[in-house]
């Protein structure tokens, strides 16, 4: 069917994303440490473990194309 070769077709890169806790730089009226809860956003590539090939798949992602700044902020 169209679907089983639509699933055939490469996918690019899988994403996954973990709730993580991290330590602030401030703490509490008793001098623990702040907490905050973030998203940890991974990017996965389905054939490589690669670093930099995992990079090359982002850069080439026209998804992507009008959110890279290649300059410090």
């Amino acid at each position: 069917s169209f679907l089983q070769k639509v699933n055939k077709l490469l996918h690019g890169a899988a994403w996954s994303c973990k709730k993580i806790s991290v330590q602030r730089n401030q703490t509490d009226e008793k001098g623990e440490p702040l907490y905050k809860d973030v998203e940890l956003w991974m990017h996965f590539c389905l054939s490589q473990h690669d670093p930099v090939e995992c990079i090359k798949d982002l850069i080439r992602n026209p998804q992507f194309k009008d959110h890279m700044v290649y300059t410090p902020a």
